[in-house]
């Protein structure tokens, strides 16, 4: 208890640092208990963690991103200054940053960088991001200008959500207790779009916003799928927190189902 209430005294900069910085760069949006029933997460892709408006045509492009080499081996992560984190992880905590399975790379944001036309409304659909076991969930979150994203605090301990965007606007909301949640929405596209928290620095996520809704994020065996896409030539981006970006130029037909397939090297 002693050790929880030190924690929490030691913190109390941060919060009184998140605070003000929110007021200014947010307007000082109010935060909101959880609602009866939670909003709903449109997936666009398997292992995306995002939504997207409803796509006008009926190709789509598939395939599956690979890493050929060693990975580098996990970071080992102490969480004992917070004793609620320690409770939850009491053997610390292990990040893979780069995330191989059967050669399939986990959490990359796959995207059409060029050959889109048209305008695609955003979704009302709220996308979610947890705070959940001193880690956020997901790791990879995408959504579409102008869409809604809900912040959610599930941990019984102080966390904030501290984005740092190039283009977009800088926010810093801290959430002290179990339910507390807020919303926020991007005004401009922009990738990768690091995420932590100044309570816990291992915590990280990247959040990835456009203005269309033809994206995906790799599952745990690399695959990935961008439905809804009219006919076309497409250049497609696959980006990785850590590793080089990887492209690859593909044309559609109506209602064909092309593959195309990536690869890192270690």
């Amino acid at each position: 208890m002693r050790s929880h209430v030190m924690f929490m005294r030691k913190t109390l900069a941060v919060v009184a640092l998140a605070v003000p910085l929110a007021l200014v760069a947010c307007g000082g949006e109010k935060q909101e208990a959880p609602a009866a029933a939670p909003a709903t997460t449109q997936t666009a892709a398997p292992g995306v963690a995002a939504g997207g408006a409803a796509a006008k045509g009926s190709a789509s492009i598939g395939g599956k991103i690979s890493f050929a080499g060693t990975a580098p081996a996990p970071e080992k992560i102490k969480v004992s200054a917070d004793p609620y984190c320690q409770k939850e992880h009491k053997d610390g905590l292990e990040r893979k940053v780069v995330d191989v399975k059967d050669g399939g790379l986990k959490d990359v944001f796959v995207y059409v960088k060029s050959g889109v036309t048209g305008t695609y409304p955003p979704p009302t659909e709220a996308v979610e991001l947890d705070q959940t076991g001193c880690m956020y969930k997901p790791h990879i979150v995408a959504l579409q200008v102008g869409q809604p994203l809900k912040i959610k605090n599930d941990d019984e301990t102080l966390h904030n959500i501290h984005p740092r965007p190039a283009v977009n606007q800088e926010f810093n909301v801290g959430q002290a207790r179990k339910g507390m949640e807020v919303t926020k929405t991007f005004d401009k596209k922009e990738v990768m779009i690091p995420v932590g928290c100044d309570v816990h620095p291992w915590m990280r996520s990247f959040i990835s916003v456009l203005d269309h809704p033809f994206f995906a994020v790799t599952d745990e065996d690399g695959k990935y799928e961008i439905k809804g896409l009219p006919a076309g030539e497409y250049e497609v981006e696959a980006v990785h927190e850590k590793l080089k970006s990887q492209m690859g130029k593909i044309t559609v037909k109506d209602g064909e189902k092309a593959t195309l397939d990536l690869s890192y090297k270690g």
